[in-house]
C-alpha cells in the first residue's frame, strides 16, 4: 500500500525519486534516500558520491537525530609542495570568487556512508529499489532546468578540468543548456554494483583503491585508511524553544545551527507589530545579522552565548562556502527529514569509470580562516549546512526546512522561520518573501523591502538587487497547518513540490 507523502526539492527528478519510494509503500526516510541518490545525477554541481551531507530526522515516535555524514580531513598531511592544489576564479554574476581545486583539495567523502546509515536505521524498502531512480536517470538523462544550466555556467572552469567532465557536461564542445539532458552511464554502472556489493565497494574496495593510488601519484592526500575508517556521526539535534514551539537544528560541527539558534533568540525579544515590508522589519533583521556575524567571527563568544542559554558548546571553527542543495520530506505517519548536501564546488577530478567528481572541501578559504592546509588531521570539517525541523506546541512536526547558500544558510533559514512564525505567512509567501543578507561590508536587499531606510543606522553599503536571486538561498520548505501539509520549492533555485494526497 502506498504511503502519502510530500517533498520540496531542488529538481523535478529528485522529487520524483522520492515519490516513487512513497508509491512503493516506503516512509519519509526511504523517500529521502531515494532523493539523495537521485541528486548525484540531477543536481551534479551540488551533490555527489564524492561529497557529504547532514540529515535532520524526526520520527513518528518522537525520536530526533542528526546524521552528520559530512567530509573528514585526511589522516595524514602531505607536504604542500607535493599537492595538486590551485586556484580557479568563478563568476557569480555580481562578483567573482576564487576557489581552490585539485586532488589535494579533497576531504574524505561521506555521502554513501550516510545513505547506508539512514537506510539501516530507518528505512523499510530494499536499497536496490531506492537506487533505481538514480540508475534510470543516469542512463536515460537528467533534465537540465534553468538553475542547473546557470550552475554549469558558474562552475564551468571546474567542470572542464577533467576529460570525462568535458564529456558529461558538454555536448559537441558546448556546455549543456537548459532543456538538454545530462548522462552519466558510468555512475549508473557503479550504483548497480554498489547495491550488489554494499558500501564496502566504495570505502574498502575497488573505488577506494583507485582514488588512493591516483591521489598518491598525483598530489592528493586521501589514503585507503581514510576511506576505511570513515564513520557517520549520529547525535541529538540542537534544541531550543521559540514562542511555544521547538526548533531542532544541527549541532557542532555545523556552525549554522548555533547561529540560527542564537539569531532566533534575538528575534524572540521583538514584538512583531509591523509589516515585513516596513523599515522596522529590515532594522530588526539588520540588528540580528550584526549580532550573528559578530558571533561567527568570534567562536569563543559564540560558545559562551550558547552555554548561557544552556544549548551546547562549539569548537572554535568557522563556516564554509560551497555549492549546496536541500530537500525536505514528510509522510502521513508523522515522520520528517531535512537533508542538505554539498560537494563544495567539486575539485575537478573524476574517479575513472564512475562519473563521480570528488569534493574540494580543503580548498574552501572560508572553512580555513587560518590559511589553507591549517586543518587538523582526521577531523570532521565544519559547515554552515543546517537542515531544520520545527515542532508545534504539542511536539508534532510543523515545519521541515533548510537551504543551500554557503555562509548565507543560517540567515536564510532564520528569515523563513521568522516569516512563518512571527509574520504568520503561508508557506509559499514565506519562502518567496524578500530576503536580505549582511556580509563583507555590504547589506544586500531583495526587491520589495522598505525603500526608505534613513531611520536605520546602517554602517555598510546598501546593495538593492533588481530581482530575487540564488544568492539568497533555496529554502525548499514543508509546513503543516491545521493537520494539512503544504510546501513550497524556492523559485530562486527552481524548487519543486510533489505529493500524492
Amino acid at each position: 500500500m502506498k504511503t502519502k507523502g510530500i517533498i520540496a526539492a531542488g529538481h523535478p527528478q529528485t522529487a520524483q525519486a522520492a515519490m516513487r519510494a512513497f508509491e512503493e509503500g516506503g516512509n519519509a526516510f526511504d523517500a529521502a534516500v531515494a532523493a539523495l541518490f537521485a541528486t548525484f545525477a540531477t543536481e551534479t554541481c551540488m551533490s555527489s558520491v564524492g561529497g557529504g551531507a547532514f540529515a535532520n530526522v524526526m520520527t513518528a515516535f518522537g525520536e530526533a537525530q542528526v546524521f552528520d555524514f559530512f567530509c573528514q580531513t585526511p589522516r595524514r598531511k602531505r607536504p604542500e609542495s607535493e599537492l595538486e592544489f590551485y586556484p580557479v576564479t568563478v563568476d557569480l554574476g555580481n562578483t567573482n570568487e576564487v576557489f581552490h581545486i585539485g586532488r589535494g583539495a579533497s576531504g574524505v567523502p561521506g555521502s554513501l556512508a550516510g545513505i547506508y546509515a539512514l537506510h539501516e536505521k530507518y528505512c523499510t524498502l530494499p536499497i536496490r529499489i531506492l537506487a533505481e531512480p538514480l540508475i534510470e536517470i543516469a542512463k536515460n538523462g537528467a533534465y537540465i532546468d534553468d538553475f542547473q544550466a546557470l550552475d554549469f555556467q558558474i562552475l564551468k572552469a571546474i567542470l572542464e578540468v577533467d576529460e570525462t567532465g568535458r564529456k558529461i557536461w558538454y555536448k559537441d564542445g558546448k556546455l549543456l543548456e537548459e532543456g538538454s539532458h545530462l548522462y552519466m552511464p558510468h555512475l549508473a554502472d557503479f550504483i548497480e554494483n554498489l547495491v550488489n556489493e554494499g558500501q564496502a565497494l566504495f570505502y574498502r574496495g575497488e573505488i577506494a583503491r583507485k582514488i588512493a593510488e591516483d591521489y598518491a601519484e598525483n598530489g592528493g592526500q586521501l589514503t585507503r585508511e581514510d576511506f576505511e575508517y570513515y564513520q557517520v556521526n549520529i547525535t541529538p539535534p540542537l534544541r531550543l524553544n521559540y514562542r511555544n514551539k521547538t526548533i531542532l537544528t544541527t549541532p557542532a560541527p555545523s556552525m549554522g545551527g548555533a547561529l540560527i539558534a542564537l539569531g532566533m533568540r534575538q528575534l524572540e525579544q521583538i514584538n512583531v507589530n509591523y509589516n515585513y515590508r516596513e523599515a522596522a522589519h529590515v532594522q530588526h533583521l539588520y540588528n540580528t545579522y550584526t549580532y550573528i556575524n559578530d558571533l561567527h567571527k568570534n567562536p569563543e563568544k559564540l560558545a559562551r552565548e550558547l552555554a548561557e542559554y544552556g544549548l551546547t558548546s562549539l569548537a572554535a571553527d568557522t563556516g564554509k562556502r560551497g555549492s549546496t542543495t536541500h530537500f525536505s520530506i514528510a509522510d502521513e505517519h508523522g515522520n520528517a527529514i531535512a537533508v542538505t548536501t554539498s560537494n563544495g564546488e567539486g575539485n575537478g577530478y573524476i574517479v575513472p569509470d564512475t562519473d563521480i567528481m570528488m569534493n574540494n572541501m580543503l580548498g574552501e578559504a572560508a572553512l580555513l580562516p587560518n590559511g589553507f592546509h591549517s586543518w587538523q588531521e582526521n577531523t570532521r570539517l565544519t559547515s554552515m549546512m543546517s537542515p531544520t525541523i520545527l515542532l508545534n506546541d504539542e511536539g508534532n512536526v510543523e515545519v521541515v526546512t533548510g537551504s543551500g547558500g554557503a555562509g548565507r544558510i543560517p540567515g536564510v533559514i532564520l528569515q523563513a522561520l521568522h516569516y512563518l512564525i512571527d509574520h504568520q505567512l503561508n508557506v509559499n509567501d514565506a519562502v518567496h518573501a524578500p530576503r536580505l543578507h549582511l556580509e563583507h561590508g555590504t547589506f544586500n536587499l531583495e526587491p520589495n523591502l522598505a525603500e526608505n531606510l534613513s531611520s536605520i543606522p546602517i554602517r555598510e553599503n546598501i546593495n538593492r538587487w533588481e530581482k530575487p536571486a540564488l544568492y539568497f538561498g533555496g529554502v525548499h520548505t514543508i509546513h503543516r497547518k491545521n493537520g494539512h501539509f503544504e510546501a513550497a520549492g524556492d523559485d530562486r533555485r527552481s524548487g519543486v513540490v510533489q505529493h500524492n494526497f
